[in-house]
């Protein structure tokens, strides 16, 4: 399967009276899952993502140790409700067994909430077991997310 067939994008998901803020594109490259967003986030924008996600695990074999790659565009800033989302997500997905080993973003400097919003995550993730780690740049989040594979 190539990438365009596993491409998924989280606004094909949205579903819901309230219209997803954030944007998420998921694809599978080998042991690596990339993920392309842009924020900001609200509940409504990480379930679409969470529901994007599931459906490239159910078509797509990632099998055994894999690593995600998100590559943050405009805003990391979300609402607590879309925080408290995604922590019922990682759960899930780690109950679900498709947990990535590692997590690398991908946050240049210019990206609003930043400097705010890393730790929240750094946190975040943490608490559910995953190692968490962000970049300004792609190359050394590849270089990083490669030694932990």
């Amino acid at each position: 399967m190539n990438i365009e067939q596993s491409k998924r994008t989280s606004a094909a998901f949205a579903t819901g009276i309230f219209r997803p803020h954030g944007q998420v594109d998921i694809w599978a490259e080998g042991s690596i899952v990339r993920l392309e967003a842009s924020g900001p986030f609200n509940r409504e924008g990480v379930l679409a993502m969470g529901l994007a996600m599931r459906d490239l695990f159910a078509s797509v074999p990632i099998g055994g140790r894999f690593g995600d790659i998100l590559v943050m565009h405009q805003s990391l800033m979300a609402s607590p409700d879309a925080l408290a989302c995604f922590e019922e997500f990682l759960q899930a997905m780690s109950q679900a067994k498709t947990a990535p080993l590692a997590v690398a973003y991908v946050v240049a400097p210019e990206v609003e909430g930043r400097d705010l919003m890393l730790p929240i995550f750094a946190k975040i993730y943490a608490r559910h077991g995953r190692r968490f780690a962000a970049f300004e740049r792609l190359g050394d989040a590849e270089a990083w997310l490669r030694e932990q594979l």
